[in-house]
């Protein structure tokens, strides 16, 4: 019987020229977010080789300067700018951190949009961590962008309601559904069984769409088949959530405008108006601190520090005499007491760094908590996580800067106060950055929770019915 519905079915979309206006759409839809995308990522590129570009020419100078040096050949410009100086390399000369995209990074923007991809951290402020966020288009952050993700989440359930909300009202409003009824197939088993094959077609065309996107855009996505396989069964698990709802619908409402309005109403609560009661439920209970006053509260930290420079000084020699060997302190000068007070000046701000991290902490677990009440939020979690754009992933990005700019410090520190001066050697001996994705996606985690909370919902509603309609024969192998 499945078979034969099957092919009436295929007969019955392909006349009404279902199956080719879906294609059609559903390629336009993902082909314009695939390039809008992609030109989030040339651009993020394009900034990144920029960058790139100026600080090697940077460097080129500041290399031909030292070979100069240490020639003994004349070099013009005061003594303080020479890059012989250690401090004169930390401060005006600072190594590149660079967060390059992933190969998938075009699916989703996420966070992108909000976060800088490269920092150049000094030796002089360790507090660079406060001016991560770009500034960008207001309007852009409102509505959002036009991405594979929101293509996936916010409109592809709008085509499945048009494709399934009026499958049995319809029947019943042009009187066919006593004929369907005299079949030796319950109405229940006949609605199963159609949602079941228009469920296949839907994700036949987007899968075949979405793997055909990918292969254009991005070539090194293939590279990771199990990842890629994750990604096409989670999308699949979330169009298969909108189809169960489909039929839940049918089966208790049977009214076609009723269906309709009853599906956008879902839609509605689902996608929209549950992950932003979470935001501001989570926003409410856990507010992040002021950055201005904890800017604030910082430069009046540093003034306190500066009050004491004489004290904080003897108190980092007595605690590192190897600095102080051969050297009189009072040679020293201002960069030498400000690495000893740097020190004092990290455990005073690092409560609040702290603070305000913990606040972030809080507010994402409990985004990750409430995550279940809304699969829309499980698939944006999800691909923002797939496409290396997430809120975990720059926040991984802001702490191995910081990682790297203590060893570029620690590099720097030690010729400082033996009173050396900075080589062609010391360049090539740098501390290098080099980003690594530490993030986990978890893609089939989210895929089983998917399954689950559509099985779930499934035999709440209909599961009873669904195992009495069962054939005879099948339900014989289980007996």
């Amino acid at each position: 019987m499945f078979l034969t519905i099957l092919s009436y079915e295929f007969k019955l979309l392909i006349r009404s020229k279902w199956l080719l206006v879906l294609f059609f759409i559903i390629m336009l839809l993902i082909a314009f977010a695939s390039h809008n995308g992609n030109k989030n990522v040339e651009k993020r590129v394009s900034d990144i080789s920029v960058v790139q570009r100026d600080f090697s020419e940077k460097d080129s100078v500041m290399l031909a300067t030292l070979i100069k040096i240490e020639k003994g050949e004349k070099v013009d410009g005061p003594y303080w700018k020479l890059p012989s100086a250690p401090m004169t390399i930390g401060n005006r000369y600072p190594r590149l951190a660079i967060m390059q995209p992933e190969s998938l990074s075009f699916i989703a923007t996420g966070q992108s949009d909000m976060y800088t991809h490269f920092k150049s951290p000094k030796v002089y402020g360790n507090n660079f961590a406060l001016d991560y966020a770009e500034m960008i288009n207001p309007v852009q952050l409102l509505f959002g962008n036009f991405d594979i993700a929101f293509v996936l989440i916010y409109i592809l359930p709008l085509l499945i309601i048009a494709f399934t909300y009026n499958i049995l009202s319809r029947e019943k409003e042009l009187g066919t559904l006593r004929i369907i009824a005299a079949q030796p197939i319950s109405t229940f088993s006949w609605l199963f069984q159609k949602l079941v094959i228009r469920f296949l077609f839907f994700s036949a065309i987007t899968t075949f769409i979405l793997c055909v996107t990918i292969v254009i855009f991005s070539s090194e996505a293939s590279v990771n088949i199990f990842d890629l396989l994750g990604l096409f069964i989670l999308a699949i698990s979330y169009y298969l959530f909108w189809f169960v709802m489909a039929f839940i619908v049918n089966i208790k409402i049977n009214n076609s405008s009723k269906n309709a309005l009853t599906l956008v109403g879902l839609w509605l609560l689902i996608v929209l108006v549950i992950p932003a009661t979470i935001n501001q439920v989570g926003n409410a209970l856990y507010p992040i601190p002021s950055r201005l006053n904890m800017i604030n509260e910082i430069r009046a930290t540093k003034k306190e520090s500066e009050a004491k420079q004489d004290e904080i000084m003897d108190t980092y020699l007595r605690n590192h005499p190897e600095l102080a060997q051969g050297n009189d302190k009072k040679q020293f000068g201002f960069w030498h007491s400000y690495f000893a007070s740097e020190k004092v000046m990290e455990e005073k701000t690092e409560p609040l760094l702290k603070k305000y991290d913990l606040q972030l902490k809080k507010q994402q677990k409990f985004i990750m908590a409430f995550q279940f009440t809304s699969p829309a939020i499980i698939v944006q979690q999800s691909l923002n996580k797939v496409a290396a754009t997430s809120e975990l992933h720059y926040n991984d990005f802001k702490k191995q800067v910081f990682e790297f700019s203590k060893q570029w410090r620690n590099y720097l520190k030690p010729i400082l106060f033996r009173q050396e001066k900075f080589t062609v050697k010391n360049y090539y001996e740098l501390p290098k950055f080099y980003y690594q994705n530490r993030i986990k996606h978890r893609i089939w985690l989210n895929v089983f929770i998917l399954f689950s909370i559509n099985g779930i919902i499934l035999l709440i509603f209909g599961g009873k019915k669904l195992v009495n309609k069962l054939p005879y024969r099948f339900l014989k192998l289980f007996s």
